[in-house]
């Protein structure tokens, strides 16, 4: 599936398996980062406005997977307790 965007005011064509909703999300939720940091930076430029949005959006990403990570943890944690507590 081939679905046209418009991200910080210039069009792309996605494609993607996931699905036009799914693009539409994704596609929403850069052009919101991105903006968001061009009207708070004195920045100009697009590529370091771009880049800058990148370094945000991956610091999400990388927040999410150390609390995931810490979870899973914790999860496995558990259940070895109750596997003890029940032998």
């Amino acid at each position: 599936m081939r679905v046209k965007f418009v991200i910080f005011d210039r069009e792309y064509h996605l494609k993607a398996k996931e699905g036009e909703e799914y693009l539409k999300i994704v596609a929403s939720y850069v052009d919101g980062k991105i903006k968001k940091i061009a009207s708070s930076t004195n920045e100009k430029g697009r590529e370091q406005i771009s880049i800058l949005a990148c370094l945000n959006i991956a610091d999400e990403l990388h927040k999410i997977k150390e609390k995931n990570r810490r979870a899973r943890e914790k999860i496995q944690q558990l259940m070895e307790r109750i596997e003890k507590e029940t032998q």
